[in-house]
């Protein structure tokens, strides 16, 4: 079904407005007073009513197409943040930048849903495609800001314009570059191997001691253009061309996947657009660590002979260049942005075997416009509870290994974890992205870390046990699976105790098989009475953060603590 562009609009609008009613009441942002299913919100500016259900962390579904504004239907969320801006304290600058993010989250959706699959296309579509189908970050409402982004650019390089992009290469002095990778490649084997027949031409460009990086092209014109352009002037930094072929973006926009020749890398590129919390650059010291840090994580993963039995696979980063801008990158005092500006990881890409088909776990939930479900499509007929004890195994069971024995965190959420499934659609592997910046580790002495390198243990944060178990209670089961059980029960009515006594189930496995990690399981206190609240949306609405000389430092995103589904149920059967 294609949608026109009108009734795209509103449909996005109303999306965004009950996800925000939702997610900005859970957070406390919004306080709605409850009457059975029936929430009414009395703002300053109007009144607003909705149905929704508790669940999981004490969040609210709220029932789509339920919201009234003055009993009317709610179809522009920008109505509701001028309502309610003096309860959340926006006014001024803070305010119009709100709204002008708001507007550009709701004209991306409304791309996206112009141009939607069912379930059944999306769950066999090209991973790389179907990037672009989907609703991005489940629980900020600003999802698709873009900050930088024109219109032409979001019809150019947003995901949901499901156009080609073409990288942009550029050869930069020895001085101010520096290329790093795995042990079993090289520079020129790289090259070589993303490059073709491309490389030659390049060569006659630069002198060989020139180290090259590809570039997105809206970074290339936008600060290349700009704050390199003296460099490019005089020779530092040269323009060598484009590539040949062709790419599209992941939902971060500055990871492209090549759909030319699939079996070329992924590129993950600075682009200065703010989106979400930050503005996504690449950090130099994570970027060059990057390389280090896969070579460790292969090799403890290949020595454990559980994460060999799952097949729990590591996409890694095996190569990576930063620049430092010959100016900018001296003066430590400017904000993060100025010194993220040109640089790229390269990671492997997904390889599969015959039957097999890669899903984001980001596409689970994915509803398409008759309202079908990615998850209920792959159970099918079947017996969704042994469906999701396969897929909460293959995904627990590795991750608290990684945890655990290793005291390696991740950063599991529904974009870095990748389902893999059979023809049938039964979960058969797990694999795992991001670990530049997406890696930290316990702030104690575990034996895998005596084999970590140096450069890679400079950059790695390190965290008490509980602070280091928050990712998965953040990325996997408040991040994740609390929305996953709502639309299981809207779909195919498993109850949401029967959903979450499942995880509590293969958690507390873990636990009964390994007696020896008992003491640091329960530091992580996964099975605590209550948790810390994850706050995004707070943080974003405050705007605090977008200019500060450290990108992570000490982002406020927890605010109160609500139960934890994995103590024990609840009594009314919310989980």
């Amino acid at each position: 079904m294609t949608l026109d562009e009108a009734a795209a609009w509103r449909a996005a609008g109303a999306l965004i407005t009950h996800k925000m009613l939702g997610e900005l009441s859970y957070e406390h942002m919004l306080e709605p007073v409850a009457d059975g299913a029936t929430h009414r919100l009395e703002l300053p500016g109007a009144a607003y009513t909705f149905r929704a259900r508790r669940g999981a962390f004490d969040a609210l579904t709220v029932e789509p197409g339920s919201a009234r504004r003055s009993g009317e239907p709610v179809t522009d969320p920008r109505t509701l943040v001028v309502d309610a801006r003096e309860v959340l304290g926006l006014s001024g600058l803070r305010l119009a930048d709100v709204l002008a993010e708001l507007t550009s989250t709701v004209a991306n959706e409304a791309a996206r849903l112009r141009r939607a699959p069912s379930a059944a296309e999306l769950s066999t579509m090209d991973y790389n495609v179907a990037e672009g189908h989907l609703t991005g970050h489940p629980r900020l409402v600003l999802n698709k800001g873009r900050v930088g982004f024109s219109a032409r650019d979001r019809a150019r390089y947003a995901p949901e314009a499901g156009a080609d992009v073409r990288l942009r290469w550029f050869a930069v002095h020895p001085d101010h570059a520096e290329f790093r990778c795995v042990g079993d490649l090289s520079r020129d084997a790289l090259l070589a191997a993303e490059l073709g027949d491309l490389r030659e031409k390049f060569a006659a460009k630069a002198p060989g001691n020139y180290v090259w990086v590809p570039v997105h092209p809206w970074q290339a014109d936008e600060i290349l253009g700009t704050l390199y352009a003296a460099e490019l002037a005089t020779g530092v930094v040269i323009d060598l061309g484009e590539s040949a072929d062709a790419y599209r973006p992941h939902q971060t926009v500055r990871t492209l996947a090549n759909v030319s020749t699939p079996g070329r890398h992924d590129v993950k590129t600075a682009v200065s657009v703010r989106n979400t919390l930050v503005y996504r650059g690449l950090n130099s010291a994570a970027t060059l660590a990057g390389p280090s840090v896969t070579s460790w994580l292969r090799q403890v993963g290949a020595a454990d002979p559980l994460l060999a039995e799952y097949r729990f696979g590591l996409l890694g980063e095996v190569a990576s260049v930063s620049v430092r801008h010959p100016l900018f990158g001296r003066l430590e005092e400017l904000p993060y942005r100025f010194h993220e500006t040109l640089g790229a990881l390269w990671r492997e890409p997904i390889r599969l075997a015959a039957g097999e088909r890669a899903i984001s776990f980001a596409a689970l939930p994915y509803r398409g416009p008759d309202g079908g479900s990615v998850l209920a499509h792959l159970i099918g007929g079947g017996d969704a509870a042994a469906w999701l004890t396969r897929l909460f195994d293959l995904t627990l069971t590795p991750l608290l290994q990684w945890l655990l024995r290793h005291g390696v965190g991740f950063c599991p959420h529904g974009q870095n974890l990748i389902l893999v499934v059979d023809d049938a659609g039964v979960p058969q592997r797990v694999l795992i992205k991001d670990f530049a910046q997406g890696v930290d580790l316990l702030d104690e002495q575990v034996p895998s870390y005596a084999s970590l390198p140096p450069e890679a243990a400079a950059d790695m944060l390190r965290w008490p046990a509980h602070l280091l178990a928050q990712s998965l209670f953040s990325s996997v089961f408040s991040g994740q699976f609390r929305f996953w059980a709502e639309v299981l029960l809207d779909e195919t009515g498993l109850p949401r105790a029967r959903f979450w006594a499942l995880v509590r189930e293969i958690v507390g496995r873990y636990r009964d098989e390994n007696p020896d990690l008992a003491a640091r399981f329960d530091a992580c206190r996964l099975f605590a009475p209550d948790v810390e609240r994850v706050t995004l949306n707070r943080e974003h609405f405050a705007g605090q953060g977008f200019d500060k000389v450290e990108r992570d430092d000490e982002f406020d995103v927890r605010w109160g603590r609500v139960p934890n589904p994995l103590h024990a149920p609840d009594p009314g059967g919310a989980w």
